[in-house]
């Protein structure tokens, strides 16, 4: 593996995580560019980690029959399709809906759950960036079974907050109206 290769996916993550801290402390327009490209650019640090782990696989696995390749690429790169399918669905809402949230015509709860799918994504990041600066990663091209387990748990709690979030957007759209304060 080439280091401008890990280079450019390492920086695509810590480019996101940026572009997240800025939408986590902006508003309006601004907020919701930093959010769409924040999960873009994550996409692609994922797909290419996916494309490390698929190539892995058919490296170690040429003497296995085509069903257990199959096997090992899924028990490999699942939590990585998992994670990128909740960010993509995400990035679908976000993208549907923009104009609602902009106008703040979304309830009080939209913000609530958007908080909590960018924090379990901030962890996910974490393990993902810990696991893939460290050596063992860099030889074997796999990440361990228990980080792979964590990663798996927190993009299920961040589907589940994604269809909480997909409610919220969808159904309980508010006319924008605001307590005065006189």
């Amino acid at each position: 593996m080439s280091n401008w290769y890990n280079g450019i996916y390492k920086g695509f993550i810590i480019t996101s995580v940026i572009a997240f801290i800025i939408a986590f402390f902006s508003q309006g327009e601004v907020s919701l560019g930093a959010y769409i490209a924040g999960y873009s650019v994550l996409t692609l640090a994922i797909i290419m980690i996916l494309i490390i782990l698929t190539n892995n696989v058919f490296r170690f696995t040429k003497e296995l029959s085509s069903f257990k390749v199959i096997l090992s690429i899924i028990m490999t790169t699942g939590p990585f399709l998992l994670m990128l399918g909740v960010i993509g669905f995400i990035l679908y809402l976000i993208i549907t809906y923009k104009n609602n949230i902009i106008s703040g015509h979304v309830s009080s709860g939209y913000y609530s759950f958007s908080n909590i799918v960018t924090l379990l994504l901030f962890i996910q990041l974490y393990i993902v960036y810990k696991n893939i600066s460290s050596e063992s990663f860099e030889t074997t091209g796999k990440i361990s079974p228990v980080n792979s387990s964590v990663i798996y748990l927190l993009s299920v709690l961040s589907g589940i907050c994604s269809v909480i979030l997909f409610t919220i957007l969808k159904y309980f759209t508010t006319d924008g109206f605001r307590v005065l304060k006189i």
